[in-house]
């Protein structure tokens, strides 16, 4: 498995090269255009596709963290507006709905790490059969 420490919070996503379009365009032209890979510059596909997921995990991190954060803030306003019925009503409607997008971004966030772990699998074995580099995950 692999663990990245981020810094700061990042709430939009940044594309290789500049929009997802050049990002389609960038990793199709690293892939080559034959069906077994044979023209695949894979330390370059390597740096692309980390630089990708990389970039998709820090933002949903920081999603995560963000909607934890809101969670406790309105755990906190329930507990004080506890006596007015209609207030603390609606902030348990808020407080589902956050718990659910949690859920989501926790699932979305292991689905990706998953997909990043294999696909760099998949890609240090290539470079290693290619150019007989053993390079490390992190």
């Amino acid at each position: 498995m692999i663990i990245r420490n981020f810094e700061g919070k990042k709430y939009l996503r940044t594309y290789v090269g500049g929009s997802r379009e050049k990002e389609l365009e960038t990793f199709l032209k690293v892939q080559g255009t034959k069906e077994d890979n044979s023209e695949c510059d894979w330390l370059e596909y390597r740096r692309i596709f980390t630089a990708y997921f990389n970039d998709v995990l820090h933002v949903l991190l920081s999603w995560q963290d963000l909607v934890r954060k809101l969670s406790i803030l309105t755990v906190i306003l329930c507990a004080l507006f506890f006596k007015i019925q209609i207030v603390f009503f609606i902030l348990i409607g808020i407080l589902i709905v956050l718990q659910i997008v949690q859920i989501n971004l926790k699932l979305r966030q292991s689905r990706h790490a998953n997909n990043y772990d294999l696909g760099l699998d998949i890609t240090l074995s290539e470079i290693h059969k290619q150019t007989g580099f053993q390079l490390d995950k992190n």
